[in-house]
């Protein structure tokens, strides 16, 4: 996200790991994307929403099976290319829109503003690009949105030459945690004068995940794909393997976030 020191590191790996996405973490943020808007006590129908940080389009779908008509965005605009049902989409920084003043009808952010140094200024965006009325909705992870799975992925590729990105450490170290729980997240609200907000705490579990499907999450993250494309078949099959072993025995997953929404 432009803004960060390394935000064009962050577009290149997160441009470079498209497909990796969708066969690893899509299906766990396809239901968290689902879960955001379906829960949303607002009607889509017909409304123009946008979809910031909008990926592969996990919710640019939800928000088209709500009867809403998506537009995307992303700074990577690698992650807005490929698939056949595709919105209209742009590449662009979450601060800065390229639409006009009270154009639209919603905002989504879905996990977009983790990577935001100062997400206030994206909400302000919001509040410039939605009408009045709309409704304006973000999700992030919270604190305690921790599994095995992370840990055991990283050290088998570790053990492979991988080491962390720059951007990765200053995203889980800096920006995440400005939305990372219901206060904090409120804090960044009251600092974008969105006046009033409704800010809460969800789980989502996901017990049909296996160990592969765990494995295959933390490999398709935008700090671990680009690494993994590098390696031959035979490595790529060690790292699933040795990741599995270090994974034996870990809880089901369940994944938490911290959901804000406002009106315009």
């Amino acid at each position: 996200m432009a803004g960060v020191s390394d935000a064009g590191a962050i577009a290149a790996d997160y441009s470079a790991t498209g497909a990796a996405w969708q066969h690893g973490p899509g299906r766990i943020y396809d239901v968290l994307a689902e879960r955001l808007v379906r829960d949303t006590p607002t009607h889509w129908d017909g409304r123009l929403v946008v979809d910031v940080g909008a990926g592969t389009g996990a919710a640019s779908r939800a928000i088209a099976r709500a009867g809403g008509r998506p537009l995307a965005t992303d700074f990577a605009s690698g992650m807005l290319t490929g698939a056949d049902d595709r919105p209209p989409s742009a590449a662009a920084d979450a601060r800065a829109l390229p639409i006009r003043t009270g154009r639209l009808d919603g905002w989504v952010a879905a996990f977009c503003l983790n990577h935001v140094p100062d997400p206030e200024l994206a909400l302000v965006e919001a509040v410039r690009v939605v009408r009045a009325g709309g409704p304006i909705v973000a999700s992030a992870y919270a604190a305690d949105d921790a599994h095995p799975a992370k840990a055991a992925v990283e050290a088998a590729a570790a053990e492979q030459g991988w080491v962390v990105p720059a951007w990765s450490g200053v995203m889980r170290h800096v920006t995440s945690p400005l939305l990372a729980t219901v206060d904090s997240a409120l804090a960044v609200a009251e600092r974008a004068d969105l006046g009033t907000t409704e800010v809460e705490a969800v789980a989502v579990p996901f017990p049909q995940l296996g160990v592969a499907e765990l494995v295959a999450w933390r490999m398709g993250m935008a700090q671990m794909a680009p690494f993994v494309a590098t390696l031959d078949p035979d490595a790529q099959a060690a790292l699933r393997n040795r990741a599995a072993e270090l994974l034996e025995g870990a809880p089901p997953l369940v994944r938490r976030m911290v959901v804000l929404r406002a009106v315009a």
